[in-house]
């Protein structure tokens, strides 16, 4: 997706809410720097459900929400979702009203928020990292750089994305379960684990994310599949840990190598990997494939 194709989606969210609309396209207008990076309609995970935020810069974790007429009727509830967005996100929040103000007062307002997030970047200097639609969850820039590490602070938003950084081109909905075998080196698994209990599986991290517990609550598959890996392998695994995250998003977070610890696993701890390289080697995507183990 280019940075056109992804503008025009999210300002066509706002196509049905005119002042909303007006605000959001004057804001980005004005700012126009391609660097910056908005979200119209940020889902927010709340403690009692869900909520919105009108506009978000991710970047600079600002947040800008227009008040129109009906939110009259609800500032109690305003601030109450006001104060979780800041609980959860830590972000800044600017409210734009357009409900009582006239054009004139709308355009300040607006004004003084472009004032604002320029003065977040300026003061964020080398800390702030330009929006590279291209580079955000791609294969392709990975496979470019020859490695991923996790320094890098790589996510994908699929299980397919992370694994076509590894010398096969899956389809898009060609990975099923919880790992694929890495095509180039032999006896590697690419792993997508979920490191935390649900439903058949207790997995867990360690605080230094240097060792993993692979554990099944379920009896039944518990040590046949504990025996499986012993015996079976493949005893080293490159991690992709899913993260569902503040904003609804589920994402598959690079977390290094790992090898199984033959003589710490057992029966009773499950198996135990720890962490050998935080870096990992990419390669070139050789053929479509679908694999649905």
């Amino acid at each position: 997706m280019t940075k056109k194709e992804y503008i025009k989606k999210q300002i066509s969210r706002t196509n049905k809410k005119d002042y909303e609309n007006y605000v959001i396209t004057g804001i980005i207008h004005k700012l126009n720097n391609l660097d910056v990076k908005f979200i119209t309609q940020q889902y927010v995970k709340r403690p009692t459900g869900k909520g919105f935020m009108d506009l978000y810069f991710p970047q600079i974790n600002y947040c800008v929400e227009i008040d129109e007429w009906h939110h009259l009727n609800q500032q109690e509830a305003d601030k109450l979702r006001d104060r979780d967005f800041i609980n959860i996100t830590n972000c800044e929040i600017k409210r734009i009203n357009v409900s009582e103000s006239p054009i004139d007062q709308v355009n300040k307002q607006i004004d003084e928020t472009v004032d604002a997030i320029k003065s977040r970047i300026t003061r964020l200097g080398p800390a702030f990292i330009p929006w590279d639609v291209e580079r955000e969850f791609d294969s392709d820039h990975w496979i470019k750089k020859g490695y991923i590490d996790i320094s890098d602070d790589c996510t994908f938003r699929t299980m397919v994305d992370a694994a076509n950084c590894f010398g096969k081109q899956y389809a898009k909905n060609g990975i099923w379960k919880g790992g694929v075998n890495h095509s180039e080196e032999t006896g590697k698994l690419i792993w997508f684990p979920k490191l935390y209990a649900n439903k058949d599986w207790d997995n867990s991290i360690s605080v230094d994310e240097t060792k993993i517990i692979e554990k099944s609550n379920n009896q039944e598959m518990k040590e046949p599949h504990i025996q499986w890996v012993l015996e079976k392998g493949p005893h080293r695994r490159i991690i992709f840990a899913r993260v569902a995250g503040i904003f609804g998003f589920v994402f598959y977070r690079y977390k290094g190598e790992y090898e199984l610890d033959i003589e710490e696993s057992n029966n009773e701890y499950g198996l135990i990997w720890k962490r050998i390289t935080t870096q990992s080697k990419t390669y070139p995507r050789a053929e479509l494939k679908t694999e649905n183990t």
